[in-house]
């Protein structure tokens, strides 16, 4: 048999046992607002919806456009952490939309080096590009959503100051959030008016809040909504709670900035190391084309030139993980 079939077959197969295994992954085990604040409560009595329960009781999430994938892809716990995912990273696509995009790069990358005639070097490449062509879509939400996250975090501070002076002024803590929804810039604006708007239209309070701290997925924005929920339910003056979190927000801000400014010239390292390899191989490539055209021509070249790029990426997380300092 032909063993270009044979290498498409094992990548269809390979790329439905990916998309199932991907739809049927499990939910987070990531403990939610709701259960951390039942312990709070002095009667144990009305315990409070899940972010989860507080949002699918509210309105049904569309996976796709069609109302056959739609119903298809509703059947898989997976769905709803992917629609959560693409909310987190501000991207407009549905599940549907962002599975069909992802494996579209992969089939696009996967063609690509078969243009130069089928081998199995070339199998084994096309094999390997379309795995990145799979992930990139991937890896590119996850930094918008990384992206986000940050613009979030940095407009936090100002829109509790916003809300602790509305609140030293006589507001309740709903007008509160709109006059700060009204005077802070995107993208915290629209997830306050969101917020508003479910609490406007019949979800309960808690349950507004607890579904903002899920669609942004921020442990600062978590740790503000808990203390919110938490005078809500014991009492004290959340004036005061509110301008002690943004007092020890400005304080994490200033300890990162300082660790940036200590490990600029770490990560400085790490660039020229990692771009040095691959500048040197475009001046030999430059100066003496034959000599380094064997890594192109023998198989043994051929080797040596993948395992350089595995270990050229294998490096760059690594510095990058080493880099990675959590405050």
């Amino acid at each position: 048999m032909d063993p270009l079939v044979i290498a498409i077959s094992v990548l269809v197969f390979l790329t439905f046992v990916t998309f199932f295994t991907a739809l049927r992954g499990g939910k987070s085990s990531q403990a939610t607002m709701a259960s951390r604040l039942d312990s709070l409560r002095k009667d144990g009595s009305a315990a409070l919806e899940t972010p989860d329960e507080a949002v699918s009781t509210f309105k049904k999430r569309s996976y796709s456009g069609f109302p056959l994938l739609s119903a298809f892809l509703a059947q898989f716990k997976g769905s709803d952490e992917i629609a959560i995912h693409l909310e987190r990273a501000g991207v407009p696509l549905r599940v549907g939309e962002y599975y069909m995009i992802r494996w579209g790069a992969a089939l696009l990358f996967f063609l690509a080096p078969l243009i130069f005639g089928p081998s199995p070097f070339m199998l084994l490449v096309a094999l390997g590009l379309g795995c990145v062509g799979f992930m990139l879509p991937a890896m590119w939400i996850n930094g918008q959503r990384k992206k986000r996250t940050r613009q979030i975090n940095a407009q936090l501070v100002d829109m509790l100051g916003m809300v602790s002076n509305s609140l030293k002024s006589g507001y309740g803590l709903m007008q509160s959030f709109e006059f700060a929804s009204r005077q802070c810039p995107a993208p915290l604006a629209g997830e306050l008016a969101r917020t508003l708007r479910d609490a406007n239209l019949g979800m309960g309070a808690e349950q507004a809040l607890n579904g903002l701290g899920q669609r942004v997925d921020s442990a600062d924005l978590d740790m503000v909504l808990t203390a919110v929920n938490i005078q809500r339910a014991v009492g004290g003056n959340l004036a005061e709670i509110l301008d002690n979190v943004a007092h020890m927000m400005r304080e994490r801000e200033r300890i990162r900035g300082e660790i940036n400014t200590l490990t600029s010239q770490q990560k400085m390292t790490g660039i020229v190391i990692g771009g040095l390899p691959v500048f040197m191989f475009a001046v030999f490539m430059v100066l003496n084309p034959d000599y380094t055209s064997l890594l192109f021509t023998e198989m043994a070249g051929k080797a040596m030139l993948a395992l350089a790029v595995g270990l050229e990426f294998i490096g760059y997380l690594t510095i990058k993980r080493i880099m990675a300092i959590e405050i």
